[in-house]
């Protein structure tokens, strides 16, 4: 039974790596829902030090450009 729950409330197996006082592992709400609604269309954010101060490392336009080659990726896969 416990299998089964923990495939529903998370059913891919992801790891949050949000710091502790992130709204989705402070809140009972926030760990119900975390994997089935993405924060972000909600306006949202997660909060995560080390990620933020990396991108504060990264050069002016290489985190758009990363995603603009992951999203040009994405529909190339999309077309085969």
């Amino acid at each position: 039974m416990h299998a089964l729950l923990h495939r529903i409330h998370n059913p891919h197996g992801r790891e949050c790596s949000c710091d502790a006082d992130c709204w989705c592992r402070r809140t009972a709400l926030g760990r119900a829902v975390r994997w089935r609604f993405p924060a972000r269309y909600f306006g949202l954010h997660h909060k995560n030090a080390e990620v933020e101060a990396w991108k504060r490392d990264q050069p002016e336009g290489s985190l758009a450009e990363w995603k603009r080659r992951k999203h040009d990726d994405q529909l190339e896969a999309d077309e085969h």
